[in-house]
């Protein structure tokens, strides 16, 4: 008899810190609501540029055209554990605040990370063509 020992590996989500350059307090700003869990604009680039001051078009060239200092800000993150990832998904799923199409997110989400959605084979299934031709 052979025993199978299973691996396990922790994997976390980040990059490692980086020098970065001074930022003023706008961005200081930005960053705080961008970045914060307990933000109301968390995760929303656009709304976090506009609630830190930038102007409408600013905050729109925030997302795709990334600056350095943002780029740098992104880069120093610290690490994240699966764990808190999933307290985070399982947050927005139950606040009444989310939106529908963020909690369809969230679930969408978890439901990959628990590898619920499988390949499913369709055996025995008739389908009555001439119904559906007359």
């Amino acid at each position: 008899m052979m025993l199978i020992e299973a691996k396990t590996e922790k994997k976390s989500v980040g990059v490692l810190p980086t020098a970065i350059t001074a930022l003023d307090p706008r961005q200081e700003k930005f960053i705080e609501l961008y970045f914060t869990a307990e933000s109301v604009t968390f995760g929303n680039c656009y709304q976090s540029a506009m609630s830190a001051g930038y102007t409408s078009e600013t905050a729109r060239n925030l997302t795709h055209n990334r600056p350095k200092w943002l780029s740098e800000k992104l880069g120093q993150m610290q690490t994240m554990e699966p764990e808190l990832l999933l307290l985070k998904l399982t947050t927005i799923i139950n606040n009444e605040r989310e939106t529908t199409r963020d909690k369809l997110k969230a679930i969408d989400m978890m439901m990959k990370h628990y590898q619920m959605f499988g390949k499913r084979s369709i055996t025995n299934v008739r389908i009555k063509f001439q119904s559906v031709l007359d």
